[in-house]
């Protein structure tokens, strides 16, 4: 409107210095044509501010028009989806289509070497540097995987067999009974043919976003893969645990549709295929990174049965755990948690042998951190743990008691799809200090709770009795190649350099905690995954 006045005023003083000599000749007619003149403009004025009005009229009723598709459109999305979810419902009546098996099969080539210096782990023992090879082994492990959908979307059944196997063994301690070890500890190292009932739970869908486990429980998760139905990260709890869970998942919030600075674009190409048209192959790496997608804030507090003593003394080992996970946008997660066992039995006792039922309360916690830059896959954890043992008396050595705090940091990072979806290089770094010890990590996420080939614990004799913790720095380094969607081909290292104890028993040069046989104990490997 501004502008028509304004140009209005400047086509009437152009008009009038025009037209001076006429006025001056005649005024009466000259005004009056002047006049009439202005009417005329004016009057064009004014059908300009109505031809304005109702364009601004139109655009905003066609706006209001497109918002309301926009709603449509969404309410027509969601109708489908639903119908879809309807669909698929009705397809899944039947057992058979409710029933999901499948699994995966490992194979392995191994060369190990260890060396140990004079004097290393005891009393002055070994007497002399020693070094070891073991030219190849074989040794194979296979998943077998169920589930069952027992009531669609409220109730679900989950179970996994586990079987290891180091070709060209043979132990007749497989005749005990492997199901009832705690942490797979015995199985794990894969003597002769040892199954393992890894999982066997159940979950249940409460109102309010909550999930109730009961049963034997997913313990595994963490990089460089984010396994299936996993919930804890793995420098956390990477073995079985029995017991009840309650899993909340929280409301989506701004924090979901942050996007911090470092976190890279490089999966948003993949995102746009999958959009438009289905990927040939989905490889694992994608998989892993959709499922971190998907992972919501929440909280996780449970009930476990670390060893059961049934209806007798001692008490049983029961831990009270709780976990918060806080998700940031689609890439970062920072994950608490901790844990409290209020009795745990010393590992490895025996009543025949004469060693005494030690006990002591155990602490847990910790955080870890996954998030993303420039489309590496960076993650890190710290964890504390605490044992407190009593004083106690053994073939005349007595030992005054004594807490032992410790602690382990991790750091790790992998390629994801940034050389490529089949590509996959990862390396990664813990260090655990002289007292860390995790007994939900024996023989769990890459051997970091507890040593791997233990000595004899001078403390208590030539009986392997007694704690183990993880004093050592662990280099992991490996590639992988994704020859199919179901075959993988990894190269890799595992390179371990353990650290002596400090002496803690009055009056000698020993420590009450058990050690490795290795000083430095490491394996080049090459290994075929099938999954099926």
């Amino acid at each position: 409107m501004k502008k028509l006045t304004g140009s209005f005023f400047v086509l009437i003083s152009f008009f009038i210095m025009l037209n001076l000599p006429a006025i001056a000749a005649d005024p009466s007619e000259e005004i009056q044509q002047l006049k009439d003149e202005v009417k005329r403009l004016l009057q064009k004025i004014e059908d300009l501010e109505k031809r304005q009005a109702e364009t601004e009229k139109k655009a905003r009723e066609t706006e209001e028009k497109a918002v309301e598709i926009e709603k449509k459109t969404g309410e027509a999305e969601q109708k489908i989806t639903e119908i879809e979810k309807k669909a698929e419902k009705a397809e899944k009546k039947s057992l058979k289509d409710r029933v999901e098996l499948g699994g995966e099969a490992r194979f392995r080539i191994v060369s190990e070497t260890a060396r140990t210096d004079e004097g290393f782990y005891g009393n002055g023992k070994p007497i002399e540097e020693f070094k070891i090879h073991d030219e190849t082994a074989f040794p194979v492990r296979i998943r077998l995987n169920a589930h069952v959908e027992v009531v669609p979307e409220i109730a679900d059944f989950y179970a996994r067999l586990t079987v290891n196997k180091r070709w060209g063994t043979i132990d007749e301690f497989t005749l005990t009974d492997p199901f009832d070890r705690p942490n797979s500890f015995v199985s794990s190292i894969g003597r002769d043919v040892t199954p393992r009932m890894e999982q066997a739970y159940m979950t249940l869908k409460l109102p309010y976003d909550i999930t109730w486990y009961v049963g034997r429980l997913p313990g595994l998760d963490g990089p460089p893969s984010r396994q299936a139905r996993s919930l804890f990260p793995r420098l956390f709890i990477d073995s079985e645990i029995d017991g009840t869970l309650i899993k909340w998942d929280a409301p989506k919030t701004f924090l979901d549709e942050v996007e911090l600075p470092w976190t890279g674009k490089i999966w948003e190409g993949y995102k746009e295929t999958s959009n438009n048209r289905p990927l040939e192959k989905k490889f694992a790496t994608l998989e892993g990174y959709e499922k971190k997608v998907k992972e919501r804030s929440g909280i996780i507090l449970g009930y476990l049965k670390y060893d059961e003593r049934k209806i007798s003394l001692p008490d049983d080992a029961d831990v009270y755990l709780g976990q918060a996970e806080l998700k940031i946008g689609k890439d970062t997660a920072i994950i608490l948690g901790g844990l409290y066992m209020d009795d745990w039995h010393m590992p490895n006792t025996s009543d025949t042998s004469g060693i005494p039922d030690i006990i002591t309360p155990y602490y847990l916690a910790g955080f870890y951190v996954d998030t993303q830059l420039s489309g590496f896959q960076i993650y890190g954890a710290y964890y504390y743990s605490h044992i407190k043992i009593p004083e106690h008396t053994f073939n005349s050595r007595k030992f005054e008691g004594d807490g032992f705090p410790g602690h382990i940091w991790y750091l790790g990072f992998n390629t994801g799809d940034i050389i490529g979806k089949n590509h996959q290089i990862c390396l990664e770094y813990a260090k655990g200090s002289d007292a860390w010890i995790n007994p939900f990590n024996y023989r769990g996420f890459r051997r970091k709770g507890t040593v791997l080939q233990p000595a004899n614990n001078e403390f208590y004799g030539g009986e392997v009795a007694g704690f183990y913790p993880f004093n050592a720095g662990v280099w992991d380094i490996y590639y992988d190649y994704y020859f199919h969607e179901k075959v993988r081909f990894r190269l890799g290292m595992m390179d371990f350099i353990y650290t002596k104890h400090e002496p803690n028993i009055a009056g000698t040069d020993i420590s009450i905690f058990g050690s490795s046989k290795f000083q430095n104990y490491w394996w080049p490997y090459f290994e075929v995954n099938l999954s099926f």
